[in-house]
Order: C-alpha cells, then sequence, then structure tokens
C-alpha cells in the first residue's frame, strides 16, 4: 500500500508536467499542420527552420533545468532564497544574447548548409523572428523550474496547452490573412510563435509574484551555482539532441523511403519519451528537496518510485511498438513500403524502451542529487563513442540502412542506462557513509 501511495504521488505530481511536456512539442507540430494547408514549401521551410532552431533551445533550456532542483535543495533545508529565480533570469537573459547572436549569424549565412535554393530564404527569415522568442522561452523555463519546487506544476503546464490553441488560430489568420491582417505565409507562422512565447512567459511571472517570493538581487555565488549545475546539464542534452539529428541527416541522404520511415518512427518516439522525460523531471524536485532534509529514505522513496513508475509506462510502450507496428505506422502512412520499413524500425525502438525510459528518470535523479558533470561525460562515451559508430558499422559495413543506425542508438541508450544505474548505487552508498559520519 505503501509503495502504491508513493507512485500515486508521484504520478500526480508529474501529469501536468507530461501534459506540458507533449503541448511543447505539439508547438511545431501546430506550425506544420496549419503550413499544410499553405504551400508545400511553407511545410518544408518551417520544418527545416524548426529543427535548425531546436538545440539552440534546447542549450538554453538545458541550463536552467538545475533552478528547480537548486530550489527545491534550499526548500528542503529550511531555507529560503528570494533572489534564486532573479538569478536564473539572468543567467537565462545572458544566454539568449549569446544563442541569438549565434542564430543570426546563421540565419544569414544560410547558404553554409547548403538548403534547397527554393526553401533557403523563408528558413533564413522564420529563423531571424523565432530567434528573438529565444528569451522569453527561457524565461518561462526558469519560471516554470521554479514553481515545480514549490509543487505548482499546472498554471505553466495549463499555459502551454492554451496557447498551442492560441497558435493554432493565429497561424491560420496570419499565414493565410484575415480583414485587415495581410497574408504573410511562413512569415505569419514566426511572428505567431514568437508572440505566443511573449504572452506565456509574462503571464507565468505575473502568476509567480502573486504565489512567490521574488526578489530583485543579482547575486555572484548563486549564478556560480547554476552555471555550476547547468552547464553540464545543457552539454548532455546538446549531445543526446545532436546525436537524433546526427541519425536524421544520415538517413535524410538514404532512400526516400527511409527518410520519409525516420521522420514518422522520431515522431512517434518523441511523442512518448516525452513522459518519462516529465517524470524525470519531477523526480529531480522531489529528490532535491529530500536531499535538502538529509534523508536517505525520501532520496530512495522518490527515485526508486520513478523509476518503478516509468519501467510500468515503457513496458507498455515497448509492447505496442514491438506487437503492433504496422498498425501505428498506418495511422500516418497509407504506403505499404513506408509501413514495413517503419516497422523495422520500430521494433529497435521498441527494443530500447525500458533502459531509454530508465535513463532519462536517472539523469533527473542525478539533477536532483546536484549531480551533473559525471552524466554528462557518459552520454559522451554511451552515444557518441559506443551507439553512434556501431550504428554507423552497422549500416555502412553490414549494409543495413537506417536499421542499423537504431541499432547503434538502442545500444547506446542501453550503456547510458548502465552507466547510470551505477552512479546511482554509488552515490547512494556515499550519501549512506556520509549521514552515518554526521
Amino acid at each position: 500500500m505503501k509503495n502504491l501511495k508513493i507512485l500515486k504521488e508521484i504520478f500526480l505530481f508529474a501529469l501536468p508536467i507530461i501534459t506540458g511536456q507533449i503541448g511543447q512539442m505539439l508547438f511545431g507540430v501546430g506550425d506544420i499542420v496549419v503550413a499544410g494547408h499553405y504551400s508545400n514549401e511553407a511545410v518544408s521551410a518551417i520544418g527545416v527552420a524548426a529543427a535548425i532552431f531546436a538545440p539552440f533551445l534546447m542549450v538554453g533550456i538545458g541550463l536552467l533545468l538545475c533552478t528547480g532542483p537548486l530550489a527545491s535543495l534550499i526548500k528542503g533545508q529550511g531555507k529560503k532564497d528570494s533572489t534564486l529565480l532573479f538569478n536564473s533570469y539572468y543567467v537565462a537573459t545572458i544566454s539568449s544574447i549569446v544563442l541569438i547572436v549565434a542564430i543570426y549569424i546563421l540565419a544569414f549565412n544560410i547558404h553554409w548548409l547548403d538548403l534547397n535554393p527554393s526553401i533557403a530564404p523563408t528558413v533564413a527569415l522564420y529563423l531571424k523572428w523565432t530567434a528573438l522568442s529565444l528569451w522569453p522561452a527561457l524565461l518561462f523555463q526558469a519560471t516554470k523550474e521554479y514553481l515545480q519546487a514549490d509543487g505548482l506544476t499546472y498554471a505553466s503546464n495549463g499555459l502551454i496547452l492554451f496557447f498551442n490553441l492560441v497558435n493554432v488560430a493565429l497561424c491560420v489568420v496570419f499565414m493565410f490573412g484575415w480583414g485587415p491582417i495581410p497574408e504573410l505565409g511562413v512569415l505569419g507562422a514566426a511572428i505567431v510563435t514568437s508572440f505566443c512565447r511573449l504572452f506565456m512567459s509574462i503571464i507565468l511571472f505575473f502568476y509567480m509574484k502573486k504565489t512567490c517570493a521574488f526578489e530583485i538581487k543579482k547575486n555572484h555565488e548563486t549564478i556560480k551555482k547554476i552555471l555550476k549545475l547547468g552547464l553540464p546539464i545543457s552539454f548532455t542534452v546538446l549531445c543526446e539532441v545532436l546525436v537524433f539529428s546526427t541519425v536524421t541527416v544520415l538517413v535524410g541522404k538514404m532512400s526516400l523511403t527511409a527518410s520519409a520511415s525516420q521522420s514518422l518512427v522520431i515522431n512517434f518516439t518523441s511523442l512518448t519519451f516525452m513522459v518519462p522525460l516529465a517524470i524525470g523531471s519531477a523526480v529531480s524536485v522531489l529528490v532535491g528537496e529530500q536531499l535538502g532534509k538529509k534523508s536517505l529514505d525520501g532520496i530512495l522513496r522518490y527515485s526508486l518510485g520513478s523509476l518503478a513508475l516509468a519501467m510500468i509506462f515503457q513496458m507498455g510502450t515497448a509492447i505496442m511498438y514491438l506487437s503492433i507496428p504496422e498498425t501505428l505506422i498506418g495511422v500516418a502512412s497509407s504506403d505499404k513500403t513506408i509501413i514495413t520499413y517503419s516497422s523495422a524500425l520500430l521494433f529497435w525502438v521498441g527494443l530500447f524502451q525500458i533502459p531509454d525510459g530508465l535513463q532519462v528518470v536517472l539523469s533527473g535523479v542525478m539533477r536532483g542529487l546536484q549531480e551533473t558533470k559525471i552524466p554528462m561525460i557518459l552520454v559522451l562515451i554511451s552515444y557518441w563513442m559506443l551507439g553512434l559508430p556501431i550504428g554507423c558499422y552497422f549500416t555502412y559495413r553490414q549494409g543495413l540502412e537506417a536499421r542499423g543506425l537504431w541499432m547503434g542508438l538502442a545500444i547506446g541508450l542501453l550503456c547510458m542506462c548502465v552507466f547510470l544505474s551505477i552512479l546511482y548505487k554509488k552515490k547512494i552508498n556515499s550519501l549512506r557513509l556520509h549521514l552515518e559520519i554526521q
């Protein structure tokens, strides 16, 4: 009964975060759906621009993922720091400036990417506008993380879902034109996305002001803590995003069937991945508070409970991917060749569901325990030194095409899961020894 109670507590805490994570993903889907009714060029341009923009956004978000665990640690210690969020804003602002400049350099030199000439100018235009949305997006993330530490998860994630609807409605108006608003095409979609992110951050800020203590005071020590924990997380996130982007690019150079199948499979896996990702985000806060209280029992209770919850969900998705791949792909495509090819890829996706879910939750546990440097090194080893090279061997030496790369990803994720499990055990033993000495 006690274990079920813990699972229920974690699930209820993670549920709005899961909803918000799916909502974040649906932002891009909404733009693509509207663009699909506008023109093929618009779909292609927005898809490519979003893929280019994603790593920059994820680097910034990764830097701020430590805000929640830091706030919960302070809370667990029975202390208060009303300046933490302002200093997170400071880090978000500086990193936004760097990232925006980098995007603009890329946008003004879009020829570096050797894109199709028919979409290259539109991609550059979309990037120039959405680059401006990076700052409010990062401010929103910092506020969201800070509120999670206080158990306030509904407002931020509810806003994400609400603005998904707003984004789609306004995209239709600004892309196609309506009344006094002229037809703006892809530019309209970029403007709408940017304004949605701006208003989301403003509304959440005022909500935070009403519910939490907030003090405008720069604190160099706090900034150092954020950077010390946040930079390795940011680099870890970048490595994870880039390895999947690299696989997508490599598959894109293969047959049209392989490329189309890759797009379908990556969308399915990204959607189901949002659940363990959200559980990892939730447990980072819950474990951080228990660390502040110096409660080893609490750390074990929440970390093992979250791993069990992720295991249950991932077993379900694994069974789904392994047993009905054709049915799943058939929802998105009627091409028998693509269904057959995609189903072969989903077999490997099904095999790595459990290690993938466990590794992302263990990463969240490590954030809660203030350990971010070692996971960063483990990501490099697992994905870039083991997974990708093995995948390339299967692909190019054994002639397995995209399937070989997914086999490599499966091996990399399994290695990451094993490495993080060993690290978790060592960290727990170290904490047990430390607390016994005290």
